[in-house]
């Protein structure tokens, strides 16, 4: 989490119930923070923001904020409350938004990233307590996550529970190449009397394949290559 001194400067608006991931029912486009986003340095490493929201996906461990950083300010300017859905990360742009899965169990939930931190060569991510409880790793500390970069327009699927994890299989910029890929992927999964059904997804101008729901993320990797090997 950035200290007071790195925050002291900011100006953002605090955050707020109303601005609670529960209210939305899409990933809204927000300006990106001024100065949030420059380069920084901590403890002798020099950190490189994102300067856009991009697709982006890392794998790594994830802790959680301790309950003594309620209240402090974010490097967003926003009041970190641990009750709401919100993250640190050392490069993701801010604010912005991801989808963390844990890949012990096969929660995820889509948080806001509007902190930097942490600064552990082993961690990827912080979670606020709501976040962790999500996810279903309070007790044990840390998790092995997945993080993705959730772009603007995109729906926020359900966060907390098993079985809705989806896996983007190809996407396109031409709609009926996309409409026919879907239609090839769904005739394989009943084919094979699947579980698991095929869905489009428009991420701005493109269309996505997206192949689910899984409960566990390795499945869904596996299932994944599977797919993409077959087709």
């Amino acid at each position: 989490m950035a200290s007071a001194k790195q925050t002291a400067h900011l100006s953002a608006p605090v955050y707020h119930a109303k601005k609670s991931l529960s209210n939305l029912t899409v990933v809204p486009a927000e300006h990106l923070h001024k100065t949030a986003n420059l380069s920084y340095q901590v403890a002798g490493k020099r950190y490189y923001p994102l300067q856009k929201v991009a697709s982006f996906s890392q794998v790594g461990r994830a802790s959680y904020y301790g309950q003594n950083f309620h209240g402090r300010r974010t490097s967003s300017g926003e009041r970190f409350d641990s009750q709401m859905l919100t993250a640190a990360h050392p490069t993701l742009p801010i604010p912005s938004y991801a989808r963390v899965t844990n890949l012990s169990n096969g929660k995820t939930v889509v948080v806001r990233v509007n902190d930097r931190g942490p600064f552990h060569a082993n961690r990827v991510m912080d979670l606020s307590y709501a976040a962790a409880q999500k996810l279903g790793f309070v007790r044990a500390g840390t998790a092995q996550v997945r993080v993705e970069q959730v772009l603007p327009g995109e729906s926020l699927q359900p966060a907390g529970s098993g079985g809705n994890i989806y896996v983007d299989l190809q996407k396109f910029a031409n709609k009926e190449l996309a409409q026919q890929y879907l239609k090839a992927t769904t005739q394989h999964l009943q084919a094979a009397g699947s579980a698991q059904q095929a869905k489009l997804v428009k991420v701005k101008n493109s269309y996505v394949v997206r192949m689910g729901p899984f409960q566990q993320q390795q499945r869904a990797d596996e299932a994944r290559k599977s797919m993409l090997t077959t087709l």
